[in-house]
């Protein structure tokens, strides 16, 4: 997680240094979601990148060249006619937020004067880039976001613009901050990093495992289980954290794999948990080859990509069902109460009338048989009230039992498709993304691209190979149907089945041949399990391990989806196999 609130805060600062004053010039617009301004400041030409991108958005100064768009998208043709010739006059963040604006005055028609805003918000998908008017009123975004999309806060022309939901969390810089941790830790059974995370603001997983390393603490162990000194040192190492970010200077550099070599994050001061790293004399700099690297054609290709957006808006669709039908559900589970309402009618429908606005009957399924008051129709019957509750009472029942299996369904949806999104971003070779596209094809989220009458190629299905050092067979899927085929047909009963607790990741399996295995090889491959998961990047991670009997398929479920009993679950640091 690069841009963290932190991170956003200083390269602000750091662009507003540069910037502040400067004149708006050429502006570009770079695929979809990404554009690229040119600012004349203090003698010297600048072009300032901004990227709303779900994977990679970012700002920052940039010396490469990008290919223009023949015809300007347009967003661009907006921004060129609100910003261009104009005077840059604060780049400020709010708060510790991942938000950054960017103020102007600029000349409109009339030549008058006016003040107008470029709000970047770098929130992962939620990513967008806004223009906004000196009313505060949006002039457009780079990505609309509709009612449907998000009902507490929509980003469409002529709408007021509104911060994203404050959190509450703790400001890292107010002095109380320290007082309040100490307070809370006792009532937090959470882990160390993740009561950090949940209580700072600005703060990524990163920041907190490097204020734990710093303290020389577990980020795994709960929070409550640390002393009074522990938690003396940890509030001690934000503190020294903090008072290193309050000044002007900073440290920016980009961290390397000790193993691959591939660029895994870069921040603006010092991750002492990491061995490799390269220094940078700004953030930008530290910004551009990162991103540079992680887009790369090493590392990122175009079908990846392609993968990473297919998959990423089924998701999102997924999310959104799964949003419609737990309202619907929450809407809907006291169904029974309208069938009551109608049963209590029907009994007492010789002391009502037409007219009526109420009933006032008692409710004999009660214990207490209290009275119970029923809003009536006063245009309708007895007869036709007790009916439309029944009618009611159906219509709600209905949707009640349809959302709850939907809410199981897309609760699975869910899962499996950040699996696969986990297997794309994480695949080294073509050949493992093929077998990713072929999955998602059998699995009906894709059409097949191979004409009529023609049958796919066959994609070769063979997980990964290891030799322990105790001289034991280690095999590790790298996708979903590498897991099926180790788990359900090469591993047999008496194997070890290992996986990462609570994150999607690859099946691990030890073939025993019949023998006790040792410790050495089962850390061994719980490495690897932690390592070929979604907590590659901490410290410490938890991994599950038991005998392959004890590992079923439901029946119906999705490729790599299984569930598990009699596990023991083991403490390792993620390691790649060598």
């Amino acid at each position: 997680m690069p841009f963290d609130g932190i991170l956003t805060n200083k390269i602000a600062q750091e662009l507003n240094l540069t910037l502040l004053g400067g004149r708006i010039g050429k502006i570009h617009q770079i695929g979809r979601d990404a554009i690229v301004i040119q600012i004349r400041a203090a003698g010297e030409n600048h072009r300032l990148l901004l990227s709303c991108n779900a994977s990679s958005a970012r700002i920052h100064l940039t010396d490469r060249q990008f290919e223009n768009p023949a015809t300007p998208p347009v967003f661009c043709m907006l921004l060129r006619k609100h910003f261009s010739g104009g005077i840059i006059k604060s780049i400020l963040t709010s708060g510790f937020e991942r938000i950054i604006t960017i103020e102007a005055e600029v000349t409109d028609d009339l030549g008058d004067r006016s003040m107008k805003r470029l709000v970047i918000e770098i929130m992962g998908r939620h990513s967008n880039i806004i223009i906004l008017n000196k009313g505060n009123f949006i002039i457009d975004a780079m990505k609309h976001v509709d009612s449907e999309v998000n009902r507490v806060r929509e980003l469409l022309p002529a709408r007021a613009y509104a911060l994203p939901p404050a959190q509450d969390k703790l400001d890292p810089a107010s002095g109380d901050t320290l007082d309040k941790l100490i307070k809370a830790a006792p009532q937090c059974g959470r882990k160390v990093e993740s009561f950090l995370l949940d209580r700072l603001k600005g703060f990524s997983p990163v920041l907190c495992r490097e204020i734990c390393f710093r303290a020389e603490i577990d980020e795994s162990i709960p929070a409550n289980e640390l002393t009074f000194h522990e938690l003396l040192r940890l509030t001690e190492s934000l503190k020294s954290m903090m008072d290193e970010l309050s000044k002007a200077e900073t440290s920016p550099n980009l961290i390397y794999d000790d193993n691959t070599g591939k660029p895994i994050d870069f921040h603006c001061i010092r991750l002492h948990q990491y061995s490799s790293y390269k220094t940078f004399d700004t953030i930008s700099k530290a910004a551009e080859e990162f991103f540079a690297l992680k887009n790369s054609k090493e590392f990122n290709t175009q079908k990846t990509k392609n993968l990473l957006n297919k998959v990423s808006k089924l998701l999102e669709k997924s999310e959104k069902r799964l949003a419609i039908n737990l309202q619907t559900y929450e809407e809907n589970k006291n169904y029974d109460d309208l069938r009551l309402s109608g049963e209590l009618l029907t009994a007492n429908i010789y002391a009502l009338s037409k007219g009526m606005e109420k009933a006032s009957v008692v409710n004999y399924y009660s214990e207490n048989s209290e009275v119970m008051d029923i809003p009536l129709d006063k245009d309708k019957t007895p007869q036709q009230n007790a009916q439309a509750y029944f009618k009611k009472y159906n219509k709600a029942r209905a949707a009640f039992l349809y959302a709850q299996n939907e809410i199981d369904v897309l609760k699975g949806e869910i899962s499996y498709l950040e699996s696969v999104l986990f297997a794309i971003e994480s695949s080294e070779d073509s050949e493992q993304l093929s077998e990713i596209s072929m999955e998602l094809m059998e699995q009906g989220y894709t059409k097949p691209v191979n004409k009529k009458g023609r049958k796919s190629p066959p994609i070769k299905v063979l997980p990964e190979r290891i030799i322990s050092k105790d001289g034991f067979e280690i095999l590790i899927g790298h996708n979903n149907k590498q897991n099926d085929k180790l788990t359900l047909k090469l591993a047999r009963h008496e194997d070890i089945w290992l996986h990462i607790k609570n994150f999607a990741g690859s099946h691990v399996v030890i073939k025993t041949d019949g023998k006790e295995v040792p410790d050495t090889t089962l850390l061994e491959a719980a490495e690897y399990a932690a390592y070929f998961s979604q907590a590659r990047s901490s410290t410490k991670a938890e991994v599950d391990y038991t005998f392959i009997r004890n590992v079923k398929k439901p029946s119906g479920a999705k490729p790599g989806m299984v569930i598990y009993v009699n596990y023991h679950t083991v403490n390792v640091t993620p390691k790649k196999p060598v």
